[in-house]
């Protein structure tokens, strides 16, 4: 039976005339059991964003969105990205018939440009966000583009409730699917950039009467917001980024305060694993539990990981992972260990299979 999409959910979401859909949400919670027994703990789980239709979470909200533009009467959209969110307004927009133009992060991954070349989508590439970006270079492109769709009567597809607050509103429909399946999670961990992720997890979890704690997941090199519940900073906002995690590379969050705010309602708090550890925890996911997802998912894992260390999760505990993106979405990081592949001749299988066999 085909997917219904977000469109189930219609009562609790704003008021479209059709949702256009390809097919997102109702994605799975799977047990990470073999990790649970692992680090110690009764249960662990991981809720699957990544099998979306374009592989991340960013496709509730672009059906929300391009569901709104036809709605108004949008004449296009405009949005920026560093991959997820473009690809997902591309897809979205296209199936909506509404023209698009995409402000991308230079310093974006290459499979989630090259992903965007077969859709009619006038992309750029700007320079001075993401990895070593300024805080005031990306509040200026956010600037741009929101007068840019102003004077062209655009969507402003921008995933941030300072920007899209409707759109947003896709968002909360994770933690609807996540009262259904796992009731008694007791800590949400959300990968957190910008911070509207977070917030309308949170939102969601609280509408559904749900009382986990939600923990912000963020790369200690661009951890503005965990800065900020730690006590370390006034604002949740740094100058400059030293991160190379792509899609949490923002040192001013739009949303920063919001999501904040909303970790202290949950009595929750904020975790900031190093860049190494991220991939250190994608690599572990994908070996203990055969689950491939980009860095910026792997954040929560990592984020677990510190906590047990630091004893904030007791042993009968159930955490959740947001896995918000797809492994095939940043693959440049493998490409050492794809130099160190052998390459035998057809003779020499067996004898390498003895070897392999015996090492094991």
């Amino acid at each position: 039976m085909a997917s219904e999409g977000v469109s189930r959910f219609a009562d609790d979401l704003p008021t479209v005339e059709r949702f256009v859909s390809l097919g997102e949400g109702d994605t799975p919670v799977i047990e990470l059991t073999a990790l649970a027994e692992r680090l110690g703990l009764s249960r662990l789980s991981a809720k699957m964003e990544s099998q979306n239709p374009t592989g991340s979470y960013k496709d509730r909200i672009a059906v929300m969105s391009l569901s709104l533009a036809l709605h108004h009467g949008n004449a296009g959209w405009i949005a920026t990205s560093s991959g997820n969110a473009g690809l997902s307004m591309a897809a979205y927009g296209t199936r909506a018939g509404l023209a698009g133009f995409l402000c991308m992060v230079a310093s974006a991954p290459q499979e989630k440009r090259l992903a965007l070349l077969p859709y009619a989508v006038e992309v750029v590439s700007v320079d001075g966000v993401g990895r070593e970006g300024t805080a005031q270079v990306a509040t200026a492109l956010m600037e741009q583009v929101r007068v840019a769709a102003e004077q062209q009567n655009l969507f402003l597809g921008i995933t941030a409730h300072a920007f899209n607050p409707s759109g947003m509103r896709g968002v909360d429909t994770i933690s609807y699917e996540l009262a259904e399946q796992v009731p008694d999670a007791s800590h949400v961990y959300v990968p957190t950039g910008g911070g509207g992720l977070l917030t309308g997890i949170a939102r969601g979890l609280r509408h559904r009467g749900m009382t986990a704690k939600v923990v912000a997941c963020q790369p200690a090199g661009c951890a503005p917001i965990v800065d900020f519940l730690n006590g370390n900073t006034d604002v949740s906002a740094i100058s400059r980024c030293d991160s190379d995690i792509s899609a949490l590379q923002l040192p001013r969050p739009p949303d920063g305060t919001l999501a904040a705010t909303a970790v202290e309602t949950s009595a929750g708090w904020g975790t900031a694993p190093d860049d190494a550890a991220i991939l250190d925890a994608q690599r572990l996911l994908a070996k203990t539990e055969g689950v491939f997802v980009e860095p910026a998912s792997a954040a929560s894992l990592a984020a677990v990981l510190n906590d047990l260390d630091r004893r904030r999760l007791q042993p009968t505990d159930h955490p959740v992972l947001v896995l918000t993106g797809a492994g095939w979405k940043d693959l440049a990081r493998f490409e050492a260990d794809d130099a160190r592949v052998p390459l035998i001749t057809v003779d020499d299988v067996v004898s390498r299979v003895d070897k392999w066999r015996s090492s094991l």
